[in-house]
């Protein structure tokens, strides 16, 4: 088995301690209370190298651990220290860059999939992934059920158990991380030994990459706590970079240093690297994301199918689910030319639960009543990219990461405005079509949800999209971070 970088250092320092100690007492020419001091600085170091050496199968490893024990006994500092020499070459020839991903929840694993594919493959690397178990939280803020996801993620990542992987022992190099919350969430909440504080003891660059996609004009910057203590935060464009740097005297006061300081470290620590959500996005095709099962019989290119997202954010400010019934009443009304794919939020019912508790027999009414119904399916797949692949268009608001996403799939995206429950159009679809030679996205309350389906119904070369040929962000950011250790 292989050991990391930077236990490769450790064990390396031990050597070097024990090569100064034995020069050291070379030089006295027998003085006991030095020989004494020397001895014991080696027997802790030797114990060193035994626990933390204990996972290199390399054979030589032990022999010359034992042959330098044997020699320091002996007082033969010469052979100890041809045999420290031969043992840092086995050491080194043993070392990669472990690289662990911690996710937590499995929906949420495509903002660090393309960089676990790119380390993946990189031989520089040995790559882990281990979603960390969290608790979802009930109205008084307290656990009310255990769960880990790691069951849930693609056959084709190896999902190694939180309970049997040890940091302490793997010392990884790198941990990416997609929760900055630590004990600050109010609806889910990862077990304390995953708070970034604590995983920073372990690893030497700790990494958060958004689990949702900035939105340029849109997005506001918000830190939480893993932000403060991550290494980098990995942003997709250079408006959120700057956006983050001119909170420096937010920042200031939590790292207590001048605002000037503070702005300096943000342009380290904030980079932009692009976004592996996106990567996914383009990659998309058939044998990646096959039809779903339950969907085949549903699913008619006769129709325009729309994916509708719901927010978190759309429902706390309207405080109702009006705008909601609003949509899925339209497609019911008019299930001979549209079919709706809905996607709330996965966190919706236990941000119901905890912030809007009057909602919550409503909602579960609401959603019975639809899955029960022939209009649509409900989509709570791990994954959103079956639902963007084979839908036709998109229907959510625009603070959504998913609706940044959509727009790389050259599909129309109809923004929604979330307090507008009656919509009629202020343009004619005639004025629509040509806007969307230039862009794919249209807005409420310019563009009513009836107009757009009815323009995509009427043509339907629409549903294709334009493909886009972009950077992959998962091996950049693995260069990257690869680059800032070496």
């Amino acid at each position: 088995m292989s050991i990391s970088k930077q236990k490769e250092e450790k064990l390396l320092r031990c050597l070097a301690d024990i090569s100064d100690a034995a020069r050291m007492a070379r030089n006295v020419n027998g003085n006991s209370y030095i020989i004494g001091k020397v001895m014991k600085v080696c027997e802790n170091r030797l114990e060193i190298l035994v626990t933390y050496g204990n996972c290199i199968e390399n054979d030589d490893y032990g022999r010359l651990l034992d042959g330098i024990e044997s020699a320091v006994e002996k007082a033969d500092f010469a052979v100890a220290l041809d045999e420290i020499e031969k043992l840092k070459r086995v050491i080194s020839s043993e070392s990669v860059f472990k690289v662990a991903f911690m996710p937590y929840k499995a929906s949420m694993w495509d903002s660090l999939e393309s960089i676990w594919m790119a380390a993946d493959k990189d031989k520089r690397c040995e790559a882990a992934v281990v979603p960390i178990t969290y608790y979802e939280l009930g109205s008084d803020g307290k656990p009310v059920r255990k769960v880990n996801e790691r069951d849930d993620f693609p056959e084709y990542v190896p999902c190694l158990d939180d309970d049997i992987y040890s940091l302490e022992d793997e010392l990884p190099d790198i941990i990416y991380i997609h929760n900055p919350y630590d004990d600050f969430n109010k609806v889910t909440r990862v077990e304390s030994r995953y708070y970034s504080y604590n995983l920073k003891k372990y690893c030497r660059k700790l990494v958060y990459i958004p689990y949702h996609k900035w939105v340029d004009g849109v997005s506001i910057p918000s830190f939480r706590q893993g932000m403060y203590i991550a290494d980098y935060s990995v942003m997709n464009s250079v408006d959120a970079v700057e956006r983050y740097v001119n909170t420096a005297d937010e920042y200031a006061e939590f790292a207590g240093m001048e605002i000037s300081e503070a702005r300096e470290v943000l342009r380290k620590k904030f980079i932009n690297l692009g976004s592996p959500e996106v990567d996914k996005v383009v990659s998309m095709n058939e044998d990646t994301v096959p039809l779903p099962d339950e969907w085949r019989s549903k699913i008619s290119k006769s129709r325009v199918n729309v994916l509708y997202n719901t927010t978190l954010d759309e429902i706390l400010r309207a405080g109702n689910l009006d705008k909601v019934k609003e949509t899925l009443d339209f497609v019911k009304d008019n299930s001979d030319r549209a079919f709706v794919i809905w996607r709330p939020h996965p966190l919706t019912r236990q941000t119901i639960v905890s912030m809007l508790p009057d909602l919550l027999g409503e909602y579960d009414e609401l959603v019975d009543e639809f899955t029960h119904g022939d209009y649509g399916v409900f989509d709570n797949n791990a994954s959103m990219y079956y639902a963007m692949f084979w839908t036709d268009m998109y229907y959510g608001f625009n603070t959504s990461s998913l609706t940044e996403l959509y727009k790389y799939t050259g599909k129309i995206v109809l923004d929604d405005a979330p307090g507008l429950v009656k919509v009629d159009s202020t343009i004619t679809r005639k004025e629509m079509l040509s806007r969307l030679s230039a862009d794919n996205v249209l807005s409420e309350p310019e563009c009513s949800l009836a107009d757009v389906v009815g323009i995509v119904s009427e043509n339907p070369e629409l549903k294709k999209g334009k493909h886009l040929i972009i950077e992959n962000s998962g091996e950049r950011i693995n260069d990257y971070m690869l680059n800032a250790l070496e």
